[in-house]
């Protein structure tokens, strides 16, 4: 799997030539090129950028993931490699005669973790444990939405005066990152078999990513850590060192089982883990991500 992110932020031309992804700019006279096998993520910001359906095509066959920006420099499209797992019809199956149980299961299991990943977050930057209390709480289907409770007090502590989907600098470094971890994990969700549109707690209609929307819950708080820690939180909006800065998340580390591992290859381990616990109808076989300074 590759493992180098891009960002794309001026106008240039993206295509393939010989197995590499060759950039090159008009206003400039230099060339570059990137080894396909390289490169995990691409992110076009910029309205001017030509791409080739070579290229896209490509990134489908090297397990790319490729985003596109809008006018306000969110990421708002998402291309994936679809259905790369050698038994698609059998991992499809499971996920479609998924019990209710199992979900509810799985979406306590889900939110307890995320709740312990906020709780670390507020251990790390402010030595908080207020959130601990939460944690025990969370039911089979979190049916008293213990989540939302954990959310108001942490955002609380986390921000002042913070109000999220307000318009502010801290909501849009939020969003930028959650959206590339959503990204990912749709990747991996894809490629795996599943099937993005049935989640276990998300069931909105409209959405075709629900099983994302769950499985990223834990991952959330990472990016909290990133932007908390940010030195430009105070001007008006995202620079491109920011969005530099935000697409690290996927070479965060965390830990996971009792190793260490990237962001990005845990969206890929827990979307593997997932699989396994809905083919054995066992919620214990999920493993989700863990901060490693905070236990």
């Amino acid at each position: 799997m590759g493992y180098k992110t891009l960002l794309f932020s001026t106008p240039c031309k993206l295509r393939v030539k010989n197995s590499q992804l060759l950039c090159s700019y008009e206003q400039k006279d230099e060339n570059f090129t990137i080894p396909l096998e390289d490169i995990s993520t691409i992110l076009l910001d910029c309205m001017q950028i030509e791409i080739t359906n070579y290229l896209i095509t490509k990134c489908g066959e090297y397990n790319i993931t490729l985003f596109s920006c809008n006018q306000k420099h969110q990421p708002n499209v998402v291309l994936t490699p679809f259905y790369q797992h050698s038994r698609n019809t059998k991992i499809a199956i499971n996920h479609i005669n998924m019990s209710e149980p199992l979900k509810k299961r799985l979406w306590q299991k889900i939110i307890k973790q995320k709740i312990k990943n906020q709780s670390d977050v507020l251990k790390i930057l402010f030595n908080n444990d207020e959130l601990d209390i939460y944690h025990d709480k969370v039911k089979s289907g979190d049916t008293t939405n213990i989540e939302a409770q954990a959310s108001k007090k942490y955002w609380a502590i986390l921000f002042d005066n913070f109000k999220r989907h307000s318009d502010s600098k801290h909501n849009a470094a939020l969003d930028y990152g959650y959206a590339i971890i959503r990204g990912t994990i749709s990747k991996f969700v894809a490629s795996g078999g599943l099937i993005p549109c049935l989640g276990v707690h998300h069931c909105n209609e409209l959405n075709p990513f629900n099983l994302v929307e769950d499985l990223i819950e834990p991952f959330r708080p990472f990016v909290d850590l990133l932007v908390s820690n940010m030195k430009t939180l105070e001007e008006q909006e995202l620079t491109r060192e920011d969005k530099g800065y935000l697409l690290n998340i996927l070479n965060m580390q965390c830990r996971y089982k009792d190793g260490q591992i990237t962001i990005q290859n845990a969206c890929e381990k827990v979307c593997q883990s997932f699989a396994k616990c809905i083919e054995q109808n066992d919620s214990s076989t999920l493993i989700l991500p863990e901060f490693i300074e905070a236990r």
